[in-house]
């Protein structure tokens, strides 16, 4: 029910990022979502990657010298129109779920887009969104994309 997401620390500086991603692409792994986030210190890159890529990422950000663990976060289907994401909203807030953060992560031509969520109460979240027929995404469709 879960996907699993890479958090890896960096410096603010010029030139941070563009050593990641490099690292990433010349080992051929494929980002299929990033965000980041940032204090005057250090940013934080939140990594989506393919399942079955993420135990080699993680070691290759680690042995390169990254601070980077793996965490489970949420990926929901949300109607892309007017109302979608807060209709979501709505259904943590009722069900007494905090966010921590989200983010987009995928966007289609077609109605839906897909929403990471990482929840202070991810099971319960989970449980509330289902029971209110918001589809989870399982890892197994994020690595079909």
């Amino acid at each position: 029910m879960y996907i699993s997401q890479i958090s890896v620390y960096l410096e603010n500086g010029k030139g941070t990022l563009s050593r990641l991603t490099k690292l990433l692409s010349s080992n051929h792994i494929d980002l299929l979502a990033l965000t980041i986030a940032d204090t005057s210190g250090f940013g934080i890159a939140r990594l989506i990657v393919r399942e079955e890529n993420i135990d080699g990422c993680l070691a290759l950000l680690q042995s390169a010298g990254y601070s980077a663990r793996k965490n489970k976060v949420l990926c929901v289907r949300v109607t892309n129109e007017p109302g979608g994401l807060d209709k979501v909203l709505s259904i943590l807030d009722d069900a007494g779920i905090s966010i921590e953060y989200l983010y987009s992560f995928h966007y289609s031509a077609g109605r839906d887009a897909l929403l990471i969520l990482r929840l202070n109460d991810r099971e319960t979240g989970a449980a509330a969104l289902q029971k209110a027929g918001v589809a989870v995404v399982s890892k197994e469709e994020i690595s079909a994309l």
